[in-house]
């Protein structure tokens, strides 16, 4: 990264706040009247929810899919309350590296693949973190998700910076190695205090003479 930092790219879940995936499946379990641990807890990342992710998929339609795959008699909003009990705390240090890196004069966005069901959930609980990004650029708006290169091209382009102006934080191996590939600093996210620690730690370009 060069000296001149002018945007921070941030992940949402994981990096600004916790997200519980067990706790879906125990709601499921739980309205379905089935044994806790019956739902295989394997995730499909399938096409299908590739097309819920870049928003070609309807939220009803993907879990109308999602019961049938994994035999869940639920309807729609059975599985959206369960799909939405995911989310948990703010990551306060990151919350507040944020605030910093703004105050410093950096443009902050959030990145995330997500989709229109769980947009919606955010409303009243995460309003003050939402709106406290300069932009957010989310996967089922643009139609694009990570790890397609596009999409950090997209929000470089956007905001007229070059990959050696940026910095990037995200939980995921395979997105970083892409952001990485196309020049971007990233930073594997795999402590609450990494944003907090990297800001604290960047290189400070020296006063002009």
């Amino acid at each position: 990264m060069s000296d001149d930092l002018k945007l921070a790219i941030f992940d949402l879940g994981q990096v600004c706040f916790r997200t519980h995936l067990e706790r879906c499946y125990l709601e499921w379990e739980d309205m379905a009247g089935i044994r806790p641990g019956s739902v295989s807890r394997d995730f499909p990342l399938d096409d299908q929810y590739e097309d819920y992710e870049r928003g070609t998929m309807s939220g009803r339609s993907y879990g109308e899919y999602f019961c049938m795959l994994n035999e869940l008699s639920l309807d729609f909003e059975e599985w959206k309350e369960g799909w939405n009990s995911m989310f948990g705390e703010i990551i306060e240090p990151s919350r507040k590296t944020i605030k910093l890196m703004q105050q410093a004069g950096v443009t902050v966005v959030a990145l995330s693949n997500t989709n229109a069901t769980h947009v919606e959930s955010w409303k009243g609980r995460y309003d003050e973190l939402i709106e406290s990004f300069d932009h957010l650029y989310l996967s089922n708006e643009i139609g694009m998700r990570k790890p397609e290169p596009r999409v950090f091209e997209h929000v470089l382009s956007s905001h007229d910076v070059g990959a050696s102006q940026a910095i990037y934080f995200d939980d995921k191996q395979e997105n970083i190695r892409t952001a990485e590939r196309l020049g971007i600093e990233s930073v594997l996210f795999d402590d609450d205090s990494l944003a907090a620690l990297w800001w604290k730690r960047r290189p400070v370009p020296s006063p002009s003479s």
